[in-house]
């Protein structure tokens, strides 16, 4: 009996476009994991969460700017305010969303397929990376961009208020630009850590209240002023960030005059960097 080996052709449909190389399989994980972030081509349920963040988050922007304009600008709208209001919900979003990317690759076992190809390790966290920071980026800038565009619409004059306040586009470019940096970068990392998506839900939640309790702790245990303890939290450098940027004030401020912008925006880039650190480092060591 003599071995023979037979090719079968099964008729399936052969692939005869341009090879893209490590540059397309960079963009078909991120423009994936961006779908994956607000639910898109998946069910229903999937949606619930960003649906229901970004039109809890609205609210608050459009109940400022109405009461700005009924009130013929005698109630300001308050940008920081808002954000100080939302900046839980972002949280819950990273925490909700995140693990559907890194912790369902895990799961399904999908990693060692994706990087038998053209993708590194390197490229595929930096891709997945960029994707759950540009849907939060896209989540807090349609909210406060609203905003703009409605207390420059809803003005008397507004050519007036344009040119008074055109500039303020900056500050929510910064604002949406440097949440999305820290949060998503720390959700990113705990979710790549586990590929149970209810245990790194958890995780985020808790790392961003024990960091929040940690922060309290020293300040009236250890006896640091509010503003040195309050680095610790990034969702509370970040509000302060947000009234710094946004040139607002609280009473709490007017008591105790904030750090440096310098400070905060050092405190956000180093959350930033640990971020990155500990996935790279995850996916080191993950087995494929």
């Amino acid at each position: 009996m003599t071995d023979e080996t037979a090719i079968h052709d099964l008729g399936y449909r052969r692939y005869d476009g341009p090879r893209e190389g490590a540059r397309g399989a960079w963009g078909a994980l991120f423009i994936q994991a961006l779908r994956a972030m607000f639910g898109l081509g998946r069910s229903a349920k999937a949606k619930v969460v960003p649906v229901a963040v970004f039109v809890i988050t609205i609210l608050p922007a459009l109940a400022s700017i109405l009461a700005s304009s009924a009130s013929g600008g005698q109630f300001p709208v308050r940008y920081a305010t808002v954000f100080r209001t939302s900046v839980f919900l972002y949280t819950l979003f990273i925490a909700a969303q995140a693990p559907e990317i890194f912790s369902r690759d895990q799961q399904h076992r999908v990693l060692p397929l994706i990087l038998t190809r053209a993708t590194t390790r390197r490229g595929y966290a930096s891709a997945r990376l960029a994707a759950v920071m540009t849907a939060l980026f896209l989540l807090i800038f349609a909210c406060f961009f609203m905003m703009y565009l409605g207390e420059i619409g809803l003005a008397k004059d507004p050519v007036k208020t344009f040119g008074e306040m055109g500039d303020r586009i900056f500050p929510v470019l910064g604002l949406s630009t440097l949440t999305a940096l820290a949060l998503g970068s720390i959700g990113a990392a705990v979710s790549a850590w586990t590929p149970r998506r209810a245990f790194a839900t958890a995780a985020i939640i808790g790392l961003f209240l024990v960091l929040s309790a940690i922060s309290a702790g020293m300040s009236q245990l250890a006896g640091l002023s509010s503003n040195a303890a309050e680095l610790v939290d990034p969702l509370n450098s970040l509000q302060t960030l947000a009234l710094l940027l946004f040139g607002e004030t609280t009473r709490g401020l007017e008591a105790q005059p904030p750090l440096d912008i310098g400070v905060y925006l050092s405190v956000i880039g180093g959350f930033f960097l640990v971020g990155v650190l500990l996935l790279q480092l995850r996916l080191r060591r993950l087995e494929t």
